[in-house]
């Protein structure tokens, strides 16, 4: 059975249990509208089948009318209590069990119209007509129940050439060992293509979910493949659509830095690296000192002007991995995954004597400006969530600027 998060292929960012459960409520309901749009499909191939099998045996209508009878109205009872079910089953949940008693269901319904009503020399007609089940299984609930599909195929196809005795009077039919290998060759290659696009559609579609719920941050491994295809396309082209999404709405327009909300998703994705991992991460508050009398004395413009070559400092101490944002104002946080506390306050201590021996303003302007920092640090499995830590570096902030400003403190 397709389950979002475990159907093969590498996952673009380790979901958190909300989006865990959210997707499988979208895939609950998937498999809800699946099930009952495909039960009018299979209405009309059933009456397609039972007309052709009424016509195979228009010479001896006797002797079959009454099992193909029998056949669909098992059939359609079949299908109408799985879309029973459907209706009354837990929004919440999809049910594993329903799409494999729907494809049981076709195979076997298909087997027994053939068995009833075709002579032995065709029964091996059954394969072909079973490989429109197969590829539909593995494309809509995965490569899992398309191998299913063709094993039961294979199996039915064996019983009703070789096994049971024949029902209708004729040749008996020609090699079944090539038939089964044909069949299972070539509903192989296409439940691992149904079942690989399948695949690659559950981890766009958590890679959506992640952008849904506001992580940005999040990579995707579908923009690029050896065999590219209209998904690969697609995967690029939503892949572009993140990262221009990104630059608008994620992005501090003065600085180039992150903006407040862009960091708050940053952080919870690194929070959950380090809750798997047992890491550490540490978040540095920095506070430019004595802004406001800059922005009195001297004009709104040369303050935007610091504060863009404060953001230069601090991507210039910053690893690729960390994180620089503007808080608002004159604040600025940048986080810092897999740090521990010495390499933390080295990092503050660093930064802050960067900005205490650099020269600030616009040509023939200069002046010079200190920094307070607050550092505040946590491991993944420490009872503190993500908010909490936010609101300790700023705490510390504040104990820095309390203590006489141009200060790292911990």
């Amino acid at each position: 059975m397709f389950t979002p998060l475990a159907d093969g292929g590498a996952e673009p960012s380790q979901p958190s249990s909300e989006i865990r459960e959210a997707l499988l409520r979208d895939q609950a309901e998937l498999q809800q509208e699946v099930i009952q749009w495909q039960r009018w499909v299979r209405y009309l191939a059933l009456v397609v089948l039972l007309v052709a099998g009424f016509v195979l045996t228009r010479d001896d209508a006797s002797q079959s009318f009454l099992p193909l009878l029998a056949i669909g109205v098992a059939y359609v009872i079949v299908v109408y209590a799985a879309g029973w079910a459907v209706q009354h089953s837990s929004p919440e949940q999809p049910s594993p069990w329903l799409p494999a008693l729907l494809v049981t269901a076709d195979l076997v319904m298909m087997g027994a119209i053939f068995y009833v009503s075709a002579v032995p020399l065709i029964h091996n007609r059954f394969l072909i007509l079973a490989l429109l089940p197969v590829p539909l299984a593995a494309f809509y609930f995965g490569w899992g129940l398309g191998v299913y599909a063709t094993v039961l195929s294979a199996t039915i196809y064996v019983l009703i050439a070789r096994v049971l005795p024949p029902f209708v009077a004729g040749p008996p039919p020609i090699s079944v060992v090539a038939n089964v290998a044909l069949f299972t060759l070539s509903a192989g290659v296409l439940t691992y293509t149904f079942g690989r696009f399948r695949a690659r559609m559950n981890r766009l579609r958590l890679f959506c979910k992640l952008v849904e719920e506001g992580d940005l941050t999040s990579s995707l491994d579908l923009t690029s493949a050896r065999y590219p295809d209209d998904l690969t396309l697609l995967a690029r082209s939503f892949d572009a659509m993140r990262n221009g999404l990104a630059e608008q709405i994620g992005t501090d327009p003065l600085t180039a830095c992150m903006n407040r909300r862009a960091l708050e998703a940053k952080l919870k994705t690194d929070w959950r690296h380090a809750k798997r991992r047992g890491t550490h991460v540490a978040v540095v508050a920095i506070d430019l000192d004595h802004f406001k009398q800059i922005n009195d004395t001297r004009g709104h413009p040369v303050g935007d002007v610091v504060l863009q070559q404060l953001a230069g400092i601090m991507k210039g101490t910053a690893r690729d991995t960390d994180a620089v944002a503007r808080f608002g104002g004159d604040e600025f946080v940048i986080l810092l995954p897999d740090t521990g506390w010495q390499g933390a306050l080295t990092f503050a201590e660093r930064l802050r004597r960067r900005v205490d021996d650099f020269t600030f303003g616009p040509p023939g302007s200069p002046m010079t400006i200190t920094i307070s920092v607050g550092v505040a640090l946590a491991r993944g499995t420490d009872p503190i969530s993500p908010e909490e830590l936010l609101k300790e570096a700023d705490r510390s902030l504040y104990k820095a600027k309390q203590q006489g400003r141009n200060r790292v403190f911990a």
